[in-house]
């Protein structure tokens, strides 16, 4: 029988602000969460025994710097939980998809699903990792396994893979355009120019020859 759940004490975050110039602030930094200004001041930010109240946008500032970018944070409590690298990916990205247990606890017979469709099995718990992920890849993830010999499942969790630029693509098919023309036109010189050595030394060649077979001076007329 598996033991009752518990409340989550299992996760502890850690909050970094790095100034500018790449080094650790030290104080007099702001924290807010959820547009909250928060009471600690320090470099990081600690969340201890987190609870599902310390779920939203985290930003940090630093005296006269702007504020930083947010950090998202959402807290869990479940059997098992699907952790995925990134829930909106860029086409050609990789992505990894995780079936996390309770408190880490061994997951088996681990199933990832996809729009309702079985994906991968395995006895073992093993991630899912696509390297280059395509809009295809789109779509809604779950997984189900065993705990304590308990059948679980996942919250669903929306994945989005987004089209790339058409500049990446156009980069991507004219540099290696540019480099095969700049490696014909560099073909094509040292081609040119071992043809043009070879033409100069022929006539140096020839110079000469003309010169060993005139060796004698032109009779001088007035002698005659």
């Amino acid at each position: 029988m598996a033991p009752a759940m518990e409340s989550p004490t299992l996760l502890c975050v850690a909050l970094l602000f790095f100034a500018p110039d790449g080094v650790l602030a030290v104080s007099s930094t702001k924290w807010f969460h959820n547009g909250s200004l928060s009471e600690e001041t320090n470099s990081s930010l600690n969340i201890v025994n987190a609870k599902f109240e310390d779920s939203g946008e985290y930003k940090c500032q630093h005296q006269q710097v702007n504020e930083s970018e947010p950090v998202y944070l959402e807290v869990f409590s479940d059997w098992l939980l699907l952790q995925a690298s990134a829930e909106v990916v860029m086409e050609g990205q990789p992505l990894f998809l995780r079936c996390h247990g309770w408190r880490n606890w061994d997951v088996y017979k681990v199933i990832y699903y996809k729009d309702g469709e079985a994906l991968k099995y395995w006895y073992e718990n093993h991630n899912i990792s696509i390297t280059n992920a395509t809009v295809e890849d789109s779509g809604t993830y779950y997984c189900t396994g065993k705990v304590w010999q308990l059948d679980y499942e996942s919250e669903p969790l929306n994945i989005t893979v987004i089209k790339a630029p058409r500049e990446k693509y156009w980069l991507q098919f004219f540099i290696p355009l540019l480099v095969a023309i700049l490696f014909a036109v560099d073909t094509g010189l040292f081609i040119s120019t071992q043809q043009q050595v070879t033409f100069l030394l022929k006539i140096k060649r020839t110079r000469k020859g003309f010169r060993l077979l005139t060796p004698h001076p032109t009779p001088n007329p007035k002698n005659n």
